[in-house]
């Protein structure tokens, strides 16, 4: 009788594991993708290397058959937005393997889980950009190239706005979230994003006030960053500042500039938000 009722107990045991198993898969699912970034002067390896991540969960993400459902009627650069929206919000459990790191470039190979119902929820719920041939102005601000003048002169009360380089609390400056901030303000609807500084009517200074790990064990340490975003008149008068902090706990087997670079886009991703009403309000200088 005991060993008749171990094995039972053994059976139901399995079936949880099965059940449970197969339950987590259903709201889950597996994406990857491998991408390379050629190896330029202009850009540190640290840059490439998280260009070549960035390019491969864009792939893994748009590849992914539930992804490619909702975004079946968008255009590619809406496509391309919805994809980011879903890998930084969605995608969780990511495995990086390098493949390739020499002269010539660096490859990864990303690997991760996608939430399937936030999936649905961010295609349903998030505001996407339409393209509109005849709206010149914003394709144009979206991927952050110069207007003719010709053209701002069709709108005179929107302003323009310059994105200044990343300024880091060691003096240093890169431009290397420039794309992605000016992404960000083409979704406001009354800002013009322009490439001349002499154009310009205010800028926006993105700083990263704050960057220290603490150790916390031997496995997991601190890591906090402070991020503050200044917007200014082209004279450099002081409209308005946003500042955001966070901390997050890491092990040490993480790669802590793939996690710095993220954190960082986030953090201006709430700063731009934050200002979102001031940027609307701005008139023409």
């Amino acid at each position: 009788m005991m060993k008749f009722l171990l094995i039972k107990l053994s059976v139901l045991v399995m079936l949880i594991n099965v059940i449970g198993e197969a339950k987590a898969d259903s709201f889950f699912v597996d994406v990857r993708a491998t991408a390379c970034s050629e190896i330029n002067e202009e850009q540190t390896r640290s840059e490439i290397r998280y260009k070549a991540y960035d390019k491969a969960v864009l792939m893994a993400v748009k590849k992914c058959p539930e992804v490619k459902s909702v975004a079946q009627n968008m255009d590619d650069h809406s496509y391309n937005i919805l994809a980011y929206r879903i890998a930084d919000k969605a995608l969780s459990d990511i495995t990086v393997i390098t493949v390739q790191d020499d002269s010539e470039k660096i490859c990864l190979e990303i690997n991760g889980k996608l939430a399937k119902e936030k999936i649905a929820e961010i295609a349903t719920t998030e505001k996407l950009p339409q393209f509109n041939e005849n709206k010149v102005e914003k394709i144009a601000q979206q991927v952050n190239t110069i207007l003719p003048k010709s053209m701002y002169e069709t709108d005179s009360t929107h302003p323009l706005l310059y994105i200044k380089e990343m300024e880091y609390y060691n003096g240093n400056t890169s431009s290397v979230f420039t794309a992605k901030i000016a992404e960000q303000l083409s979704f406001e609807p009354r800002v013009l994003v322009t490439e001349s500084q002499e154009l310009a009517d205010y800028f926006i200074a993105p700083k990263l006030v704050l960057s220290k790990i603490e150790p916390i064990n031997e496995t997991n340490s601190r890591y906090s960053m402070s991020v503050m975003i200044e917007l200014r008149k082209n004279d450099g008068t002081l409209v308005d500042s946003e500042t955001q902090n966070r901390y997050i706990i890491i092990s040490k087997e993480q790669n802590t500039q793939e996690i710095a670079h993220k954190l960082i886009e986030k953090l201006l991703e709430d700063s731009i938000k934050a200002l979102s009403g001031k940027l609307n309000s701005l008139l023409k200088l």
